[in-house]
């Protein structure tokens, strides 16, 4: 039976190893403290950045983040992949979050269609007569 301080010493070279592998795979780049890293880790490509104009420093790496949804209040979760996707792909600015949950946004997209639907369908329809006459004054 091994002692306490044999055991915490293997846990010590256990999370060292993890730390440096990770270190390996992203590129030698420090990051948070053990407790943020999680699997959930995607690094950042700087490259893609450059969007923004800033003369502050680009994240590292994207970590997942936990925010309250701004319409119905629920906790939500915005995902490393998502921000990657955000920041990089979409070219979102850098310091712009997320404010609503899925289905919120969700809903207020159909909204946006149903209003443009609507404007289409208004923008087709015949004037009344009437417009004719007080236009015409």
């Amino acid at each position: 039976m091994k002692s306490g301080k044999q055991r915490r010493h293997e846990i010590k070279q256990k999370r060292t190893e993890r730390a440096e592998a990770l270190k390996r795979e992203l590129g030698g780049k420090a990051f948070l403290e053990a407790k943020a890293l999680s699997s959930t880790v995607v690094q950042a490509d700087h490259s893609e950045l450059v969007h923004n104009n800033t003369y502050g420093s680009f994240p590292d790496y994207y970590h997942d983040v936990v925010f309250n949804c701004v319409e119905c209040g629920e906790n939500s979760l915005w995902t490393s992949k998502s921000q990657k996707w955000w920041y990089e792909i979409a070219k979102g600015s850098i310091w712009s979050t997320a404010s609503r949950c899925s289905s919120c946004r969700k809903l207020r997209r159909e909204a946006k269609e149903e209003q443009k639907k609507h404007m289409e369908e208004m923008a087709r329809k015949e004037p009344h007569p009437n417009e004719q006459f007080f236009r015409s004054k």
